[in-house]
């Protein structure tokens, strides 16, 4: 158990709650209008981060603290509902500029497995919003949306088989080719927010159609590599036949 942590992701998770029924008494909108479903989907938001406390680590297990590269997370995962209200372009481009400094953050210190798992999931929140602002608004066409979703499924499917097909952790490799795109897809998104369907459908299908391709790159070439790594029994029973120490 470790209580600071805990204590520093209740006063986080109770900041967003405050936040959002301030801006709501305030009369300001979207927050306003979504005040239920704005509160109920900040409590998912405080379950998801509860949930992932024990994995506030590095990969090798060092314990870290919650940090920078956390705080803008969950602040793109408090836009959510502002963006599938009306896929407002101030709240998406504050999402992509703190998806840029979020990835900036976690590169500065050590990356944890939390921190992996909640960026993917926030970034697939937003998009999954927007997606849905967007087919509901008209403001991209259904081919568009339908392709961008594909990439959202398959980029889950991957995830959710290796998690639990495999008991292993994504692929770097792999999670970051999805990610390559991110910046053009948004730009794409906000194109849409501002009413230029055409722009907006040309760039969210090419960074859709690119992603796709290279996720497809990647899961083989993780694949070919993890079918080339001799297996663990068999680098042990090399050690065992050994007549000297190896020192890896």
């Amino acid at each position: 158990a470790r209580p600071a942590l805990a204590r520093r992701a209740r006063r986080w998770e109770l900041a967003g709650a405050v936040a959002w029924s301030s801006l709501a008494l305030g009369g300001r909108e979207p927050f306003r209008r979504r005040a239920v479903s704005g509160l109920a989907w900040w409590g998912l938001v405080a379950a998801m981060l509860e949930w992932h406390l024990g994995m506030i680590e590095s990969e090798d297990g060092e314990p870290r603290d919650l940090g920078a590269a956390d705080a803008l997370t969950l602040a793109r995962a408090f836009l959510v509902p502002v963006i599938a209200d009306n896929l407002d372009t101030a709240a998406l481009t504050a999402a992509a500029v703190s998806d840029v400094l979020d990835g900036m953050a976690a590169r500065a210190t050590v990356p944890t497995r939390a921190g992996r798992d909640l960026e993917g999931l926030v970034d697939a929140a937003v998009l999954a919003a927007a997606l849905r602002c967007a087919h509901r608004t008209g403001r991209l066409s259904p081919a568009v949306i339908a392709l961008e979703l594909g990439r959202i499924t398959a980029g889950f499917g991957y995830t959710v088989a290796v998690y639990f097909a495999l008991a292993q952790a994504p692929s770097e490799t792999v999670l970051g080719a999805g990610r390559l795109t991110t910046p053009l897809r948004l730009t794409g998104l906000i194109a849409a927010g501002r009413g230029w369907r055409r722009s907006a459908d040309t760039l969210l299908a090419t960074g859709s159609l690119i992603s796709i391709l290279l996720l497809a790159y990647a899961m083989r070439a993780s694949h070919h590599d993890d079918r080339a790594r001799p297996a663990p029994e068999t680098i042990l029973a090399s050690l065992h036949g050994a007549a000297a120490p190896v020192m890896a």
